[in-house]
Formats: structure tokens, C-alpha cells, sequence
């Protein structure tokens, strides 16, 4: 069994913040050691007692944790593998050296490291696959990894055993661990939430270069349209070097998908009845048969849809309701186009638990509501 008294994490930001939390949640024994500034995410990790120690490099003492997740973005987690590579020289004979692990959204980069550095027998690969539209340690959350995908690359050196000891530690963080090679990897984040993150843009931009100078389509995108380019309120500096960083994989399944979208547009022309019942119904079809209630690299929104009376103080009941069943609210509002949608108030949660709660509480209280998917 893998011994992991000591945890070192560099990059105390939204994931890493998110790791160390659940962490002390699932072993408070655990000595967590922050990598960072006093005056940063390390120092309020410290002061709100997940992190026990911190320090603002890599240091010697960082040597004799069991783990250490690098956590920050690729440039300076590829700064951190050239120093513990150093190091490691440094150490000469000494007979522990922590497993290295990162979380990087991109594998291809970190891996090239690996190997130039010549840690690729310690380093294993790994990426959870979830998020929010949030950045940041104030925005993490110890449940945000609970239930998600959490793909693990090791390197051609790495031990089986210590492979097999690492997915059970993450097994008992609740995760999913699943094990994919760095191409395998690269090429499935690209199509699962790099391009689509960009098609979400590509649709806001769409909107925002044809809205009118008193901005009406802003004013009816409501639901559907909200719904799907909720991602692109993610952080631009982010996917622009994701975008650049995953070229080799994005760039074919983007030329997929723009033939797709030249494909469909000839079988409206043609008005193609049965080729674009097809086209809805094979995406429908596989949409639905998608686990909604695991996270994943598009964030979930927990959200629903309620139906109610056009009366004044409606809406400060609902919201008094629940919050004296101590369910807080992250967004509500009055659904003004509800071609798509039943329900005329919105309702957003922060988690999964809150939001069966409020259904729960609601139906209870007679109001038909409509959970989002």
C-alpha cells in the first residue's frame, strides 16, 4: 500500500485548491504541504488550515513527501520538473523520491519534460476532468472532484505496482481513475472540451458580431443559447494557450467538425428530410445516453426550471423557502424566452445535493418543476 502521510502541492489555484481540500477531507491526517506565496493561494490554504506548512519553492523538504502534484499551468509545471530534476541530482543516493504527478489539461508537453529530465521513472501523468467557469483557491471546493473521470498517463517507466497504488489512492478520493496514453489523452480532451470550448466561442462571437446596436439578441439569448456558450466565460489566457498547446489534436477534429457543419448546411439547401432527421436524432440519441451526474471538463450546472404564477413577491417566497431549508442559490431569474424550456424562473445550485434538495423541497410545496440536463 502506498505510503502517503506527506502531500506536496505546487499550484494552489481552482484544482489544486480542490485537491488539497479533499484531501484533508478524506484523510485530516495528512501533512499537506503548499508550494507557493505567503501572500497567495498558498497562504490562504495555510490560514484556513488545509495546507499545514508551506513554502515558496521547491525546497529539500519538499523531497520527503510521498506525492507531489504540480498543479500550475504547463510553462511553469515544466519549470518545476527541471528543478526537481536538479534535485534529484542533487540528492545523489538517496534512497526515497516522491512520486511526481500533474494535473495539466494537456499531456504531449509535461511528458517531453518527463523524459528530457530524465524523471519519467517517478513521474505519472493525471488529469481530472472537471472545472468550473471559476478560477482560483477561493472558488475550490472539496467536492469538486467527487465522482469525476480522472485519466492517469504513466510514462513507458513506470512500475506497474506503483501504477496500481496510485489509481487506488485516487479510487479514495471518489474519483473514476482511467487509464489512457498521452495521445490517447490529448486526442479525446480535444474532443470532448477543447473543441467544444472553442465552438463556444465561435457561437458567442456569432451573436455578438450580429446584434443590433441596442443589443436585442443579447437581450432574447436566454436558455438554450445561455446553456451551451456558458463555457466561454472560462478564462481567455486559459484556452488560448490550451488552443495552442493541443494544435496537433485539435486542429484535425476541427476540420471534422467544420465539414460536418458544411454537410448539414448542404442537406438544408437540399431540404433533405430523412438526412437531417438523422442528423438530430443520432445526436439526441447519444446526448442522452450521457451520464449527466458526473463532473467533467465542461462544467456541470446544477440547475432547474420551475413553473409560477405571474404574482408580485412570488419569487422572494420561492427564495425565502429555500433558504430556510438552508439551500443556498448561485443565480435565479425570470426566464423571459422559453421557446426551449418549461418553467419561467431559473434556479442554479452549487452542487448536485442542493439541487435534489430544492426539487425535493418545491415539489413538496406543489410547484411543478423541471430539472436542466
Amino acid at each position: 500500500m502506498m505510503n502517503t502521510g506527506k502531500i506536496a502541492v505546487a499550484g494552489l489555484g481552482l484544482i489544486g485548491g480542490s485537491l488539497v481540500k479533499t484531501i484533508k477531507r478524506k484523510h485530516p491526517d495528512t501533512v499537506i504541504y503548499g508550494i507557493g506565496r505567503e501572500d497567495g493561494s498558498a497562504g490562504e490554504a495555510l490560514r484556513d488550515g488545509t495546507a499545514d506548512e508551506i513554502f515558496p519553492e521547491l525546497t529539500p523538504e519538499i523531497l520527503d513527501c510521498d506525492i507531489l502534484f504540480l498543479c500550475a499551468p504547463i510553462p511553469v509545471n515544466i519549470k518545476f520538473i527541471e528543478r526537481l530534476s536538479q534535485m534529484r541530482k542533487d540528492a545523489g543516493e538517496r534512497s526515497h523520491f516522491p512520486i511526481i504527478t500533474d494535473v495539466s489539461s494537456i499531456k504531449k508537453q509535461i511528458h517531453s519534460a518527463v523524459d528530457e529530465y530524465g524523471l519519467s521513472d517517478t513521474f505519472i501523468g493525471g488529469h481530472p476532468m472537471a472545472g468550473t467557469e471559476k478560477t482560483g483557491y477561493r472558488n475550490s471546493q472539496d467536492h469538486l472532484l467527487e465522482n469525476v473521470y480522472y485519466i492517469v498517463t504513466p510514462t513507458d517507466d513506470t512500475d506497474d505496482t506503483v501504477l496500481s497504488e496510485f489509481t487506488e489512492y485516487l479510487k479514495g478520493l471518489d474519483v473514476i481513475p482511467v487509464t489512457l496514453s498521452v495521445s490517447d489523452h490529448d486526442f479525446a480532451t480535444a474532443c470532448v472540451s477543447h473543441v467544444p470550448h472553442i465552438i463556444s466561442a465561435g457561437l458567442v462571437n456569432l451573436v455578438r458580431n450580429n446584434d443590433t446596436p441596442d443589443h436585442v439578441l443579447k437581450a432574447i439569448a436566454a436558455g438554450g443559447f445561455k446553456d451551451i456558450t456558458r463555457i466561454s466565460s472560462s478564462s481567455s489566457a486559459m484556452w488560448t494557450a490550451v488552443s495552442e498547446g493541443n494544435s496537433e489534436k485539435i486542429l484535425p477534429v476541427l476540420d471534422e467538425y467544420i465539414e460536418s457543419l458544411k454537410q448539414i448546411k448542404r442537406e438544408i439547401e437540399a431540404s433533405d428530410t430523412g438526412a437531417l432527421s438523422n442528423y438530430f436524432e443520432n445526436a439526441k440519441e447519444y446526448r442522452d445516453s450521457i451520464e449527466t451526474r458526473h463532473g467533467g471538463v465542461i462544467p456541470s450546472s446544477f440547475g432547474l426550471f420551475c413553473d409560477v404564477v405571474d404574482e408580485e413577491g412570488e419569487i422572494a417566497t420561492i427564495a425565502t423557502r429555500l433558504a430556510t431549508h438552508h439551500i443556498s442559490i448561485k443565480n435565479i431569474g425570470i426566464v423571459h424566452n422559453r421557446e426551449f424550456e418549461n418553467g419561467a424562473l431559473s434556479i442554479e445550485f452549487y452542487d448536485q445535493k442542493a439541487l435534489d434538495e430544492a426539487t425535493e423541497l418545491l415539489k413538496k410545496f406543489r410547484y411543478t418543476v423541471y430539472e436542466r440536463n
